[in-house]
């Protein structure tokens, strides 16, 4: 498990984008709106031309073992709905409603199916390598991940806006891409503590912060940021 968890973690660290795009949002909806679409046709270099500043999540340079599709297949079922929207000046705040594919569901029904799948083979003695079975889990997640009816997850989240000559930008944090990426954290601990027990598909989350802060601190602190370009 810890070397699937490892190949796993590519989702967290893989390239998404190596030059940022080009942002023509001349209002914060429309900002949202355009990130969305990007990420449903996974531009990942279009997408985040309309985000400020992401906290909290680091991507390298790479991909491994297919996992980038698992990215693709949440990226493309990504909702994301305005329900709030305030600005004053250059500084907003949005309310969304996100749905996407619940990684936490999709894990534990894959690591039930291929977990079952190498049954027989043990009993009979057959050596089964952890590659072999990382293989297997990834191709699973994969392929669950972009069926139509996996299991979905509904949240609110709330996200901080700002305004860069005369575009609109996206402030995200760890909480916020977390949410947008099917709760892949939860999902990376379930393989990190090998429980995949007690997962329980999730319809109606109850809303949570996507940031607490605001948007002047955020716009003048960007330690914890990365910043993509060359």
């Amino acid at each position: 498990m810890n070397q699937f968890r490892a190949a796993v973690a590519v989702i967290l660290a893989m390239v998404m984008l190596l030059l940022v795009g080009c942002n023509d949002a001349v209002t914060a909806e429309e900002a949202i709106q355009k990130f969305n679409v990007k990420m449903n046709n996974c531009d990942y270099k279009g997408a985040f031309a309309y985000v400020s500043e992401y906290d909290g999540l680091s991507f390298d340079r790479g991909d491994k073992d297919g996992t980038k599709k698992i990215v693709d297949a949440v990226a493309r079922t990504l909702e994301i709905d305005v329900i709030d929207i305030q600005t004053a000046g250059a500084t907003g705040m949005a309310r969304l409603r996100v749905t996407t594919v619940d990684l936490r569901k999709v894990y534990g029904d894959a690591a039930g199916k291929v977990t079952n799948g190498y049954v027989d083979d043990v009993l009979k003695g057959s050596k089964i390598s952890a590659e072999e079975m990382r293989r297997a889990l990834v191709a699973e997640i994969v392929s669950e991940s972009a069926m139509a009816d996996a299991t979905r997850v509904e949240t609110e989240c709330q996200v901080n806006l700002i305004r860069e000559k005369e575009h609109w930008y996206i402030i995200l944090d760890s909480t916020s891409f977390n949410i947008m990426m099917g709760y892949i954290n939860e999902a990376n601990a379930m393989v990190e503590n090998g429980d995949f027990s007690s997962v329980t598909p999730v319809t109606d989350t109850p809303a949570v912060s996507g940031s607490d802060v605001s948007s002047d601190a955020a716009a003048e602190n960007t330690e914890s940021s990365v910043t993509f370009n060359d």
